[in-house]
């Protein structure tokens, strides 16, 4: 069955739970604050979450008004929805929308503590309570917190219990002093604020939201987190965060971004915790509106995805200032969009088939893409200098940008790999696993002998693009003898430009592969070539000890998202075809624009297929559907050992394992 990074926990709730952002604000009515809970309940929507405006609640003379806030707690009570209540001290809310990250003194610390206490003293006995969110989208993408005299503080005590690295090599090295203060200062600060919170209520739950995730990910210590979470959340804004993709990517971006949270959530449950539910007009980068069948979409690739949770920003529109008129799933008359009709439907069918849900997971596939934190900084350092927005391959995304290049060119299979930072893998017994290590720039000296052994040891290891060009300190390691060399059975003599698009031509498989900027030609001791680019071997594939490292330094991920990615989807499918073999059900053939994704419970199996091309396809499955299957969405029937799709179509199907 393959594994994740961590072992999937069971969930707090029997079925996916789907809510939306209430929009609290002055001048609302007793009327409006009860009718959004209503409305919301009349849909099946069980969650709602709520941002707590410390400027709404403090008073010039400094004390604390919750009568607005009453009335929405008590309202959503009295609907029997529960509150994710999210922490956001007094700021300007008329040019700080998403709220600071950072405390600005020591001074300022204190009140945030008032706020806190006040606030949750306040609400920790209202039954509507389910979860306090510590902070709203935590995550600056490498802007630090500034100097003031608490980041002064905070940053003698880090710097002295700092310990000397064992790993020297002599030579000099890069300073990222800043980026790694960056990371534990942002630990360091949200929990210090679920330490405030468990002083005056330890009894509910504590979640964060990470945001702008594939760009933000160096900041984020997930397995820190554990230490003082309950649940682990993301934040996808399509019209803000999902630059990498086109529409038609949509539910392949969120499926990607889920399992990297679902994996950094470790043995807590995860939740998208802010879904884009509806049109925006000065906001966000890309100006789009959902449709009602992407809606459905959306939430099913969430689900499918282990999400405990979906919560939609918003229901209601705010009314003033920025964000006015954006964002809601009801109409400017508060009536219910197609949209939230759309989520609607979802939500009664998930809780219609809970005794499925209450033990189910996704299927595990046993490839697993990896990252690294020092990849991410490396590359973000070099584009400081050298991206001119010219080349994919020297932006600051360019490493998580090839992982997203491999993980659909995999999906295309019609199976789904997992993801997970390098330090929070479990190296043990690698037989019969996958690893991919995509235009990882950097790999630290801690994890040189991990991979060797995963390969030794009976594990496939593919690497990509300039994997392996840096160690931690920036220091070009494929210049002096290669930590891998063995492993490898070959070494890098060089990387040569070639132009920003090129081909290269491969052998197994039988394949033409796109390529962006660089070729890196190598040296095979013992390996077998298995791609060239004119004279020089560009891939190879060496058998080590019980398992095999594969290796294609050229940037063919990129390659492949900037055209065609049907020679990366052949490469991967000979390389994995092991796991996808192994899969309860995947394509026959890789099926572009159609992403699919499996859960099963110890007696049911579910598919979600999503086509995202603007015509009908038939897919090939590896075998026919059971002909008890039970379609749960869409109007796909399966024909023997394939199913059609309508244009923009999710379907759905549940079935007994014994029917198979």
């Amino acid at each position: 069955m393959g594994f994740l990074c961590q072992p999937l926990y069971p969930q707090r709730t029997e079925y996916p739970q789907i809510g939306a952002q209430v929009f609290i604000e002055p001048g609302q009515t007793d009327k409006q604050i009860d009718g959004f809970f209503r409305i919301l309940a009349q849909h099946g929507f069980e969650t709602a979450r709520i941002r707590m405006f410390g400027a709404h609640l403090l008073r010039p003379d400094g004390s604390w008004d919750f009568t607005l806030y009453d009335k929405a707690f008590d309202a959503a009570g009295k609907h029997g929805v529960k509150l994710f209540a999210t922490l956001f001290p007094p700021t300007d809310e008329l040019g700080d929308v998403g709220g600071f990250k950072f405390p600005r003194s020591k001074a300022h610390l204190l009140e945030i503590a008032d706020y806190i206490e006040a606030v949750v003293s306040h609400f920790r006995g209202h039954p509507a309570l389910d979860t306090w969110v510590l902070q709203n989208e935590p995550g600056t993408g490498g802007t630090g917190p500034g100097r003031n005299d608490l980041t002064d503080e905070v940053f003698a005590r880090w710097k002295a219990a700092q310990k000397t690295p064992a790993y020297d090599n002599g030579y000099l090295k890069a300073d990222f002093t800043q980026e790694r203060f960056h990371t534990d200062f942002t630990t360091w600060y949200l929990g210090w604020i679920a330490s405030q919170v468990d002083r005056h209520d330890p009894a509910h739950h504590k979640h964060i939201n990470p945001h702008q995730l594939l760009d933000n990910l160096a900041d984020y210590d997930f397995p820190a987190y554990e230490g003082f979470l309950t649940s682990l959340g993301v934040s996808m804004h399509l019209s803000w965060h999902f630059g990498y993709f086109t529409r038609a990517q949509y539910p392949l971006g969120i499926s990607l971004m889920a399992d990297i949270i679902r994996s950094g959530a470790g043995k807590n449950p995860f939740w998208i915790t802010e879904m884009q539910g509806g049109n925006v007009t000065a906001s966000g980068r890309e100006v789009l509106c959902p449709t009602a069948r992407e809606i459905t979409q959306w939430l099913w690739t969430g689900i499918a995805a282990g999400a405990e949770g979906v919560i939609f920003w918003t229901l209601n529109q705010r009314a003033s200032a920025l964000e006015a008129g954006e964002w809601g799933m009801l109409d400017f008359q508060g009536r219910p969009s197609d949209r939230l009709t759309a989520a609607s439907e979802v939500a009664r069918t998930a809780k219609a088939h809970k005794s499925f849900f209450r033990e189910a997971r996704p299927v595990r596939s046993g490839i697993t893409l990896l990252y690294n934190t020092e990849s991410l900084r490396t590359q973000q350092k070099n584009a400081a200098v050298s991206d001119d927005g010219r080349y994919e391959g020297r932006k600051a995304s360019a490493t998580m940008k090839s992982l997203a290049g491999a993980y659909e060119a995999i999906a295309a299979w019609g199976v789904v790999p997992e993801i997970c930072e390098m330090g929070a893998y479990d190296w043990s017994n690698p037989q019969g696993k996958t690893i991919v290590l995509t235009n990882l720039v950097a790999l630290p000296s801690e994890v040189w002998e991990r991979l060797d052994d995963f390969v030794r040891k009976g594990g496939r290891m593919i690497a990509t693009g300039l994997t392996g060009f840096y160690d931690q300190n920036m220091h070009c390691i494929l210049m002096d003898d290669f930590p891998l060399r063995r492993c490898f059975g070959a070494q890098i003599s060089e990387y040569k430009a070639v132009a920003p698009y090129f081909t290269i031509a491969c052998d197994t498989p039988a394949t033409t592969l796109p390529a962006h900027l660089w070729k890196g030609i190598l040296t095979p001791d013992k390996a077998q070539a298995i791609a060239m680019h004119g004279d020089d071997v560009v891939g190879t594939r060496h058998r080590y000890g019980k398992g095999e490292a594969v290796w294609l330094p050229s940037l063919v991920e990129l390659g492949g998202w900037h055209g065609d990615n049907k020679g990366v989807a052949d490469f991967y499918g000979t390389y994995c075809r092991g796991q996808i073999d192994r899969a309860p059900l995947h394509f026959s053939r890789p099926a572009d624009g159609v992403l699919m994704r499996l859960m099963e419970s110890p007696s049911q199996r579910l598919a979600v297929l999503v086509n995202k091309r603007p015509h009908a396809v038939e897919i090939g499955l590896s075998r026919p559907l059971p002909a008890s299957a039970r379609r749960l969405c869409g109007e796909a029937s399966p024909e023997g050992a394939s199913v059609r799709l309508g244009a923009e179509e999710c379907a759905v199907f549940l079935w007994d394992k014994q029917a198979e």
